[in-house]
């Protein structure tokens, strides 16, 4: 059955994970759900409330992934009232703050667990996501980065609550928390959300580049990854070499994991598609010249099977040769690659939608088909003149 499987990628337990790095602070910081206190109302913790004094920080954060870990996919498949267990499961990323959960656990014995109606619940809060709150509101006050240069705990006042300035919000540990799921789902011996550890593996870690470096410039709360095209050309690499013989035509095109601080793509979730192909004068694809492969993790709907694993370690190279019989209309070698962000997202939620599972929410999940659908882009194109490649000199 494939209801849920998708959000199994993010599956954790319920209970804590063992600090990472040494950093016990960012540990505790990340006990989940996220209690911010009774004294605050669900009203207070709207990010529409941050606006007043940081304007730049909400605008970013608006047009983030991270305002919308809350969407039509998740609440396609999610029944809180009835598998508050699986909802809760989800919600450790997705929607972490107590008060963004309908249920509530009620550890009664050692190992035995209630689940209660939270009378605290606001849909309105479930529905921003991993907002500001979720990061910098706790029980003891309001937290956020330290100053440049500053070191440790510092607490200050601002127009109208105090803030404690930790250095922990700088560090890669603190995302771990959800992009490191040592507690979750794992596959061919492999973690599905395992981004940290290929941080902290690679000359990234080593050197102390942390997470913030890339996806938080300045401390902008962008938060851009594999949907950005920006983003993603910022980090890969191209270069075109010819690869001609008498009678064929043909390049090598090396795409390099240049300035990704983990894997390309890190996820199972997109896939990076390859394609060479010849066109005529007209721009025409000629036919049996279309030639493709793929980077990325690929598995089946079911989470059963990894199919291929092509990702790319930083700083390692994937090579794609291309050589055809050369047809006499060739006039250009054209490279393209492409990026489709959510391919396994869609590829299950189109499932799910031919299926009918009447266990799922179809008007959501008509929704989040359509959504992933679209996200797709071009990454990279270039086009050879034939003549250039059969005169190596390209």
């Amino acid at each position: 059955m494939l209801k849920l499987i998708v959000f199994t990628i993010f599956l954790a337990l319920t209970s804590p994970p063992p600090a990472i790095g040494g950093e016990a602070a960012a540990h505790e910081h990340w006990l989940r759900p996220v209690k911010t206190g009774p004294s605050r109302s669900a009203e207070d913790l709207y990010p529409e409330r941050c606006v007043k004094c940081h304007r730049d920080q909400y605008e970013d954060w608006r047009g983030a992934l991270h305002s919308k870990s809350v969407g039509p996919g998740l609440l396609a498949q999610l029944r809180p009232e009835t598998d508050p267990q699986t909802a809760g499961s989800c919600y450790y990323c997705h929607a972490p703050l107590a008060l963004q959960n309908e249920v509530i656990v009620d550890e009664r014995e050692p190992g035995e667990k209630a689940y209660l109606s939270n009378g605290s619940f606001d849909e309105r809060l479930k529905l921003s996501g991993v907002s500001c709150a979720v990061c910098h509101v706790r029980r003891s006050g309001v937290f956020g980065p330290a100053s440049p240069g500053q070191d440790g705990l510092k607490a200050t006042v601002k127009a109208d609550h105090a803030s404690v300035q930790n250095e922990f919000f700088g560090k890669a540990e603190f995302c771990a928390a959800c992009h490191q799921l040592d507690e979750g789902f794992d596959l061919n011996g492999k973690l599905l959300v395992n981004t940290y550890m290929e941080w902290k593996e690679s000359e990234y870690g080593k050197g102390d580049i942390a997470c913030q470096s890339c996806h938080m410039p300045g401390r902008r709360h962008l938060f851009r990854g594999i949907h950005d095209p920006d983003m993603v050309k910022s980090g890969v690499t191209f270069d075109v070499e010819s690869n001609v013989g008498d009678d064929s035509v043909g390049a090598k095109l090396r795409i390099t994991n240049s300035g990704v601080g983990h894997y390309f793509p890190t996820y199972v979730t997109p896939l990076v598609v390859i394609k060479g192909f010849l066109i005529d004068a007209r721009g025409r694809i000629l036919k049996g010249t279309l030639k493709e492969a793929v980077i990325g993790r690929k598995v089946t709907l079911d989470l059963s099977k990894e199919l291929f694993d092509t990702r790319l370690p930083p700083f390692k190279s994937h090579e794609f040769d291309y050589g055809v019989k050369r047809p006499v209309k060739a006039e250009r070698l054209v490279f393209e690659v492409w990026v489709f962000p959510d391919e396994f997202y869609n590829r299950f939620f189109e499932s799910a939608v031919k299926r009918r599972d009447p266990s799922m929410k179809r008007k959501e999940l008509k929704e989040a088909l359509k959504n992933t659908s679209g996200s797709s882009y071009l990454l990279f194109r270039r086009e050879v003149p034939v003549k250039e490649l059969l005169a190596r000199g390209y």
